[in-house]
């Protein structure tokens, strides 16, 4: 294997330009009338994560990427007074229109596809030596897109086709030397195969041997349909998981449990590198907290999807992309954290490139031990009497998590592109709970208390398989891609429960058996993808999409619980369960695209077909649903100058009931709070508007949005109490809910070692209740966040990173979640001449990350404090390999560079 990686080396040519930008959620204050306090509700049950189009190795999918044939030329934009990297200048002597010296070759091009070649050298020594393996990067001129690329030969040769009449500018990068941008080359009927001559390429340093990163990405990018996280220059989440880097994204909620919410929607789709997860079965914390941070190269958030991606998701989609290094020659990183209290990671990312084979591979290994607590205080109203309900629960988690991912991409010719990977994910999770439950009575003198002991062990594994194929054709833009993804997951959870009371036998809990019980829940999950997209450019700047896509998806979930009885277990039917979900849907979409001038435009629709079928073995119950929906989607794009951009889109969606929602099995693993599913919700249907607006100066940049989304047939889980005490939750629908609000995100360079990121979100939430749901559902609450990140850069060598996150109390359906805090900080030095980093982070540094709530019903109040270890310090250092003598250089900065001030992505 070491010979073969050796043998191989890698470039990927890709210029990835998503942006986005996402306002959060709302809130609500108490019920005056009933004189309670905010309340809260739980958040709603993992609904699961669907599939989507989104494939983060294809083209960004807007209107502004459309056929080159009109692009016009614009004149040159200042660069970025921020960017350390001093070089990129045209090449004295070389005319990029030069007429190519085989006029049977230019001939034969008129009229059908134009070209780009040349060759690349460098002067080392005196003499000419070519510089081979090298980035070409061709973008139009009118807007900076990315249209193709390609690489150097082993002479330093280069070609590039498929290039319609039009003015382009060609980039040149490779490690070791300064880039350059080759300006204004114009493709004609009459000029059509262009010849660039020899480039010559300057040298960054003289000592070859060491490794200096000239320049930075953002650690976020903004536009205006989503943002970016870039997790390398995120001090503050090295040696975490997902969850950690979320967790400092504006608009995004994590709570106690590490539940994820955005725009105050739970119902969020998560994926991995486009596309679906075997997690996804399961819900969107299992892939969060089992992806470590030192393998994630960035997060693509984007709010408002067009009718290409699915339309599950009221919130938006998190796409999480994993690292794949794209420089020649072998390459690679080993990086190891150590955290506080027994947390480790380690990882290593591995690459190389031989001619049309690629192979890429990484494995990542976590092992993370966490402690939380939970208090809960509840008031019980009953006819003749008052009583109180006193609970805590300490726990603690610990899980180690394996993800071996192999892949290779290979050119099988000019036109056709096939890429295929596998990941594997063994894990195994360890928690031991102790839990108290005191019950006292009116006068809060106790009755007796419970004491519940669980250990709970869970080894499980999965699979998933991609496969997809990309062919391009003669006419330029036009393209056909298919992908295929399997994933499995299979595991068997166990638990252990230990019972003890003092309380008198009269007041105990049927179901709740003083002694030993145990439970076994073996879970089987498969989701299976097929989708194929077409594009299609036609004249001018018009843009035709379509596509098919069929998901399946089968969760299937077999608990048996036992009660200890004379020496010997016993099944208990009233708990056991064996419920089976099995999911279909087929759609098929279109989207025309256009640019006119300033403005631009993409309309569409989607049509989903969706059977669901349920079997609850266990009491025989079978249910059946079926529906089709359209999900138009429309996105307006005005171009006021070079500095302004104007947004304004709409989308239709649809979230369909969790897998936990709709089964009706009653759990009665805490006897005290039983919860049931119900099969007879209806999937909520949510229209989205969005205004935005992106002001970008020369050190300042300002995204402000509007927002309205309303939700049709919301899900909501309702909590009730019953005059034995317990407590029953199910899922309904209300009427509907609406959001809206403002959010502002501004970035500015103070210095050019300082940099700030601001982001402020105000928003109103309102919750109807429909003529069957209780009236006391219906409320109305306003709230804001607000984040501030500051980055310091003393050195070229060392990063700084504070951040400071705030929300203000917020609204759910059955009470409210209460404001709260946290402070991160994180430091990076470069070291070993720039091949090695030490990296430092605490998260929590003053531990005030809690989550205090207060809830409500008809007869009862309750309030509960949550929180898990928040204060974590991780110390950390990371290597990059490479067999290449020469200096490593980040492309992305002069990508920055090149979309001068005022050119964001559109994409949709």
């Amino acid at each position: 294997m070491k010979l073969l990686f050796y043998v191989l080396s890698l470039v990927c040519v890709t210029i990835v330009q998503v942006k986005a930008q996402q306002p959060p959620p709302a809130s609500n204050g108490l019920l005056r009338a009933l004189e309670m306090q905010p309340d809260t509700v739980q958040p709603s049950a993992p609904t699961r994560p669907d599939t989507t189009q989104f494939n983060s190795a294809d083209r960004p999918d807007t209107v502004r990427q459309l056929s080159p044939q009109s692009a016009a030329p614009i004149t040159n934009r200042a660069t970025d007074s921020t960017q350390s990297n001093p070089t990129s200048a045209t090449v004295p002597g070389i005319n990029p229109q030069t007429t190519p010296t085989n006029p049977a070759q230019a001939e034969e091009a008129v009229g059908r596809i134009g070209s780009l070649s040349g060759r690349l050298v460098a002067t080392q020594g005196g003499k000419e030596q070519a510089v081979p393996f090298a980035n070409i990067g061709v973008f139009r001129t009118s807007d900076s897109s990315s249209v193709t690329g390609g690489l150097t030969d082993e002479k330093g040769v280069f070609t590039i086709t498929n290039l319609a009449p039009g003015v382009y500018y060609v980039l040149v990068q490779s490690l070791g030397y300064a880039s350059k941008r080759l300006p204004r080359i114009t493709i004609t009927a009459d000029n059509a195969a262009v010849n660039l001559g020899t480039v010559v390429l300057n040298e960054t340093a003289r000592q070859l041997d060491e490794v200096v990163v000239q320049g930075q990405r953002q650690a976020y990018e903004y536009s205006l349909d989503r943002k970016t996280i870039n997790v390398d220059q995120l001090p503050i989440a090295q040696g975490g998981s997902a969850i950690d880097i979320l967790q400092n994204v504006p608009s995004v909620t994590v709570d106690v449990d590490g539940a994820l919410s955005l725009r105050g929607s739970s119902n969020v789709i998560v994926l991995v590198d486009g596309k679906p997860s075997g997690l996804t079965g399961l819900d969107r914390q299992a892939i969060l907290e089992q992806i470590p941070a030192s393998n994630i190269e960035r997060i693509e958030i984007i709010t408002n999807p067009s009718s290409r991606f699915d339309a599950d998701g009221a919130a938006g989609i998190i796409n999480i992309v994993l690292k794949k290094e794209r420089k020649a020659g072998f390459n690679g990183t080993v990086q190891v954290n150590v955290g506080t209290r027994d947390k480790y990671d380690a990882s290593i990312n591995l690459n190389a490139r031989f001619k049309q084979l690629n192979l890429f591979g990484s494995y990542n290994f976590r092992d993370t031990r966490r402690f939380q607590y939970r208090t809960s205080d509840r008031q019980n109203f009953f006819t003749d009497s008052t009583s109180f309900l006193s609970q805590r629960n300490d726990a603690i988690r610990r899980s180690a998590n394996n993800n071996l991912r192999l892949g290779f991409d290979y050119t099988l010719s000019e036109r056709d592109n096939v890429t295929v990977s596998v990941l594997y994910r063994p894990e195994y999770s360890y928690d031991s709970e102790v839990e108290t439950f005191n019950t006292q009575n009116a006068n809060r003198i106790s009755l007796g208390q419970t004491l519940r002991l669980t250990e709970e062990r869970e080894p499980e594994r999965g699979l998933d398989y991609t496969f997809g194929y990309r062919r391009t054709f003669t006419k330029p833009g036009r393209e056909l891609s298919v992908d295929a993804t399997l994933s499995t997951n299979r595991g068997t959870e166990t638990q252990n429960f230990t019972n003890s009371t003092t309380l008198p036998e009269n007041l105990l809990t049927p179901n709740f058996l003083i002694g030993e019980q145990r439970a076994s829940n073996s879970g089987d999950n498969r989701v299976g993808v097929l989708q194929a997209d077409f594009v299609e450019p036609f004249k001018k700047k018009q843009r035709f999409e379509t596509g098919l896509k069929y998901t399946y998806r089968r969760l299937g979930a077999d608990y048996i619980f036992e009660n200890r009885l004379n020496e010997a277990w016993v099944n208990n039917p009233n708990i056991s369960n064996n419920f089976i979900y099995n999911e279909q849907t087929s759609a098929a979409y279109v989207n025309f695209g256009n640019e006119l001038k300033k403005f631009s435009y993409q309309v569409g629709v989607r049509t989903e077909y969706t059977t669901i079928n349920t079997d609850q073995r266990t009491t025989n119950q079978q249910y059946t649903r079926d529906y089709i929906y359209l999900f138009p989607s429309a996105f307006v794009n005005y171009n006021l100058n070079d500095a302004q951009k104007l947004q304004v889109n709409y989308t239709r969606r649809i979230n369909r009931p969790s897998v936990r929602s709709l089964n009706p099995f009653i759990d009665l693993s805490d006897p005290l709070n039983i919860q049931f599913g119900n099969p007879f919700l209806n999937p909520e249907l949510i229209n989205s508007f969005e205004l935005s607006h992106l002001w970008t100066g020369k050190s300042t940049s300002l995204t402000s949005s509007l927002f309205f989304r309303q939700t049709n047939n919301e899900i909501t889980n309702y909590r009730t109490l019953r005059e034995d005490g317990i407590t029953e939750q199910t899922s309904l629908n209300l009427n509907r809910s609406q959001n809206y609000g403002l959010e502002v995100v501004l970035n500015q360079d103070i210095t050019n070692w300082w940099k700030a990121n601001g982001t402020f979100t105000f928003f109103q939430r309102s919750i109807q209740a429909s003529a069957d749901v209780p009236g006391i559902l219906t409320r109305t609450n306003r709230s804001w966040t607000g984040r501030l990140t500051s980055d310091f850069r003393p050195t070229r060598a060392l990063a700084i990173q504070l951040a400071v996150n705030y929300r203000s109390p917020f609204l759910v359906a059955q009470g409210t979640i209460n404001s709260f805090f946290n402070v991160d900080i994180g430091v990076k030095q470069d070291v070993l001449k720039g091949r090695g980093t030490l990296s430092l982070r605490v998260s929590d540094i003053f531990n005030t990350l809690q989550f205090r709530s207060d809830s409500f019903g008809p007869n009862f109040l309750a309030t509960s404090l949550g929180k898990r270890e928040s204060r974590i310090g991780f110390i950390g250092f990371s290597y990059r390999l490479s067999k290449q003598k020469a200096k490593e250089k980040e492309r992305d900065d002069d990508r920055e560079r090149d979309n001068a001030p005022g050119e964001p992505d559109f994409n949709n």
